[in-house]
Parts: structure tokens; sequence; C-alpha cells
């Protein structure tokens, strides 16, 4: 039965599609024929037979125990591009295996210039198909007398390294990690063991954070299952023990009915930062070079499901404090960066992720709980200086000065308008503190006309109030509009004479109609050294303490001390040090 001829296309150029547009790489020739061996052994009922690979780096060979194919079947699969075994008479291919397009064979022409195809089919004769890179090829009888197939490829010098033992071990390993059937290479089986998606007896959970280490890099901080039964999907979800990359495309382990397809993006919604997924499944398509999947219907489905099963493990963490405590030391600020975009972590942050505020760490609804309002500043500058005073008087402040965490606040109540909210910045304590007495205001007069001049170079009002704790000797209340225009003319005072166009620029925006609110230093008149102001019959004395008041309070503030107010604090210091020691030389010499 001898018999020769060509292909039907240009296979050299059908070499280069393959390569180039089709396969990421060579190696995708041993993830194709293993393909080939197992579906063929599936439609045989012999599954469970192992596959047998046998290299050395200049000669390939699979070898299955499959259905075989006969000389016209092989003549009709391997002369006409396109062709599969594996379609039924309407086009459709066949859900039980896992190959689809017909192609398969040829990506050995990837790695050798020659391929050799022996089979048998039951109650038929051996034939042996030869085929080159040329587009020859020949048809003969054969002696192979078990059924099944084996194919051979020779090897091009510039390809041998794809065939060596070790490069085939691996990508015969790595394709077929998931899949019951036994794959051989010289002998040795590479694939098998405990399984991921299976019983938990056996070893599973130890086999899941191996391979979890193993194949994604890190030791899983928790695994969970998950399931989509239309799509006939079973997978394990790893949640990373370190916080992700909230901008890059996170991608899932994917294999389609054992074979692995690839790392796959959006398979999970992008909320779900904190997971990688293995999977396996029997309906979702993979495309026609089996290393991605195709987007359809079914895809958008396996998504949504498996987004609505992490968000449900995410709640489920409410009865489970320990692993809800660990995950939130890693997890906590990406999950609040995501949660003012995303409904579906709202909730969950509102309840468990913690916030600063004036009555020690909370959550958000045990904070609205206790105050009905979420009062909140949204700089931490504003909550360091409001935190201590509202505390004493009963007025509870979260701090949402960090990343995220106002939208977070805003999100919420866009979510429920019921829920009553209120921005606090530092002008809210002029009118929130007690106004002194007539008659306190009266002894005071003097001492903050003084302190207007001593603070003037600071450009700096003056309030007197009284609050606790009477610790505090002064507040420094500076909204956001006067800390820019502070900033901006220590800039420009810093850069004189310096031709710049970007500063002038700057400097043009001072000369706009309406000032910005100028900082304000409330002195309590409940603190023992504010007491005193009043009593100092020297003002030179007065000024100075005045001075280091000011700067008590930027330090309080967190504000960091200016250059001018560093020299006049400076100056203040000396000046209390010189009638210190004055004092003391003065002793001596009485």
């Amino acid at each position: 039965m001898d018999d020769a001829s060509v292909f039907d296309v240009e296979l050299s150029a059908l070499i280069d599609v393959l390569g180039t547009n089709l396969y990421t790489g060579p190696g995708v020739y041993v993830r194709e024929l293993l393909q080939n061996a197992i579906d063929a052994q599936a439609e045989a009922g012999r599954a469970d037979a192992p596959i047998e690979i046998t290299t050395d780096g200049a000669v390939f060979e699979v070898a299955d125990q499959g259905v075989g194919m006969t000389g016209d079947t092989i003549a009709r699969l391997l002369g006409t591009i396109g062709a599969s075994s594996k379609r039924d008479p309407f086009g459709f291919g066949s859900t039980s295996q896992i190959g689809q397009f017909g192609v398969g064979l040829l990506s050995g022409f990837l790695v050798g210039d020659r391929i050799e195809v022996t089979s048998r089919a039951d109650d038929a004769d051996a034939v042996v198909w030869s085929g080159s890179s040329s587009g020859a090829v020949e048809l003969s009888s054969g002696d192979r007398e078990a059924t099944g197939t084996t194919v051979r490829i020779i090897a091009r010098p510039d390809t041998r390294s794809w065939l060596a033992p070790e490069k085939v071990r691996t990508l015969a390993a790595e394709y077929t990690a998931m899949h019951p059937t036994p794959v051989l290479v010289n002998g040795e089986r590479v694939n098998g063991g405990a399984g991921l998606f299976g019983d938990p007896s056996g070893g599973r959970d130890a086999a899941r954070v191996a391979f979890s280490q193993d194949e994604l890099g890190f030791t899983p901080l928790e695994m969970f299952d998950v399931d989509v039964p239309e799509a006939g999907l079973r997978g394990v979800a790893f949640v990373r023990p370190s916080g992700g990359d909230l901008v890059a495309r996170a991608t899932h382990r994917v294999y389609v009915k054992g074979l692995l397809v690839g790392d796959v993006p959006a398979l999970v919604p992008e909320w779900a930062y904190f997971v990688r997924l293995v999977v396996d499944s029997t309906g979702l398509k993979p495309t026609a070079s089996r290393e991605g999947l195709v987007r359809d219907d079914l895809f958008d489905a396996v998504s949504v499901s498996l987004g609505e099963q992490i968000s449900a493990w995410l709640t489920g963490l409410g009865s489970r404090p320990v692993v809800r405590e660990r995950f939130l030391n890693v997890h906590e600020q990406g999950v609040k960066a995501l949660a003012a975009h995303r409904p579906e972590l709202l909730g969950f942050v509102d309840k468990h992720c913690v916030f600063d505020t004036n009555v020690g760490p909370m959550p958000l609804a045990t904070f609205r709980a206790r105050f009905d309002t979420i009062r909140y500043a949204g700089s931490v500058d504003d909550y360091r200086v409001l935190a201590d005073i509202l505390a004493g008087r009963g007025i509870g402040l979260v701090n949402a000065g960090h990343a995220f965490e106002t939208a977070v606040i805003r999100a919420l109540i866009a979510a429920d308008p019921q829920r009553r909210c209120e921005p606090i910045g530092q002008q809210f304590l002029l009118s929130a503190l007690s106004t002194p007495s007539a008659e306190l205001r009266t002894e005071f007069d003097a001492a903050v006309h003084l302190a207007r001049r001593a603070v003037s170079p600071f450009d700096c009002e003056v309030s007197l109030r009284e609050f606790d704790p009477d610790g505090i000797s002064a507040l420094l209340l500076t909204d956001d509009s006067a800390r820019i225009a502070q900033d901006r003319t220590e800039m420009l005072s810093e850069a004189a004479g310096e031709p710049d166009a970007w500063l002038a620029a700057l400097a043009a925006l001072d000369d706009g109609d309406v000032p910005p609110t100028r900082p304000v230093l409330v002195l309590n008149a409940t603190n023992a050294l504010v007491k005193r102001l009043p009593t100092l019959g020297d003002d030179v004395v007065a000024g100075a303490l005045i001075r280091v008041i000011y700067s008590q309070a930027m330090l309080r503030a967190r504000r960091s001390v200016r250059v001018a107010a560093a020299s006049e604090l400076d100056s203040a210091i000396t000046l209390l040090a010189d009638l210190a020691t004055r004092d003391s030389i003065e002793g001596d010499v009485e």
C-alpha cells in the first residue's frame, strides 16, 4: 500500500504561521502530542494506560495505547490541513476530548524536519505515515502489533535543546500536572501524586501548599475550594501572603480537561487581587493555540460566579477572627483602596477593617453604632490637632487622612444616604471650644495683643479659648489654603532674586483678591504656662515665651518648623537662657 504524495498546502509557510502567530514557542509540540495521545486512549477506554515518551535530544518518540488509525484515516487527517477526528459530523468539537483543531501533529515540525507516525487500529493493518518539512509525504505498511500510535520526530540541529530529556521531562510534567493518565519520560513518571481538587484525605492540602510554593511562588495565607458546575469547573483559591499589585492584571492557572492552558487573566473580577486560582474545567474553550481561553458568555458567567464565591469567603471571615486578622494584617490597605469603587468589598470594609479614631481603633460600623454620626478628619494633620480635644468633649472623630479612607467613607454614605456623616476641619474647633468669660478676656487682653505682635512674622492670628486637657498650652489651626499659601510664600522668599518662570507663576497666584484663611494660634486659658502671660511685666520675656508656645503648637500638629520660626525659637530660647544665667550670676555675686 505504499503511496507518496504532498501536502495540500505549502508546509514551510504553514510552519512559519504555527511558530509565529499561533504558538508562543517550540515547546508546545510536547503538549500537542500528549493531547492527541490522551484523547486516543480515552476514546479506546484505556485512559489509565501509561503514555510513554523516549528522547535523547536527537530523536523524540511518544507512544500511546489508543484507538489507532487506519491508512485511510491517516491520509485524510494528515493530508488535509485543518481536518480532525475530534469533530462531530456537523463540525463541532467533542466534549470528551481535549484537542479540537487538527494541527497538533504538525507542531512537531517546529522542532524537526521529519515526522513518522506508526499506527494500528483494531481489526486493521498497521500503517506508517512519514512527512518532511519540504511537503513530501509517504504512506506505507507497518509492523506494529498492538493497537495505538507512535509519533517519532527527528530533530533539526538548531532545535536539539527542545528534545533534551530534562527539557522534555519539565514540559511534560507542567502540561499534565493535573491529568490522571500516567505520563512516562524515559521510564520515569512525571505527573500524578495527590490531586489538588479531590478528597481532603490522601495529602491533598499538603499537595496544594507544595503546588503554590513551587508553581505560584508563595506559601498561601489561606486556601478554599471554588466550583462552577455549569462549566465543569473545580479549583482552589490561594490567598496571597503579601500585598499584590493593584494595577497589574492578576493571572490564574487554568487547565482544560486536565491539560495546562496557561496563566489566564480576567478569570475573576479585578477587585479580587488577593487570590490566585488554579482551576480545571471541562466546559471552558481554549483558543486555537491552547494557550488562552475564548472569552464567550460561559467565560463571563464563570468570572461572575468565582467573584461571588470569593466575596462569600470574605464575608465568612466575620466569624473567623484569627484568619480575618491575618488577612487584614496583609491586605487591609489594598481592600480599602478598592472598596470605594467596588460594592462587593464595601460592606466587608465597613464591618471589619479598622480605622484610627480618637476613642481607639475600630471598624466604621462599630464607630457609627457608638456615635451615630461619622465625623472624620480628611488629613492626618487635622486629626492630630483635633483628636484629643474632641475626645475630651465627647465627640468621636475618625482619622480618614490615610490613603483611600475618605473615599471609603463617602462611598458608604452614597450607598446609604440615611447614614449621617460630617467632615471636620481644624477650624471646627474655633466654634466647638469654649469662649472665656468677659472677665477672663479682659484679664488676657494685653497678653493677646502681645501674642499677636510676637507671631506676626508668621502671618498668624491669635485666639483665646478654654479647653481640656489643660496640659496643652496652645493649638495651631491651619486650613489647607492657608498651609499652601505659607508653603508658597516661604518658597518664594528662599528663591528671591533667582529668575524662574514657574516661581513667577506661583507669585502671581498671591495677587488674588481673596486671601486664604490665616493660621490661628489658639491659647488655652486653662493651661498653667498660659495663665502666667498676663502676670509677666517684661514684654520681651513674654514675647519669647509666646514664640516658644507657638513652636510647641507646630510640633504638636506635626508640622515641620520653618526657617523663620526656627530662627525666632532659637532667639527666644537664647533670651530665656540668658535670663536664667543672669539670675544665677546675680545670685552668686550676692
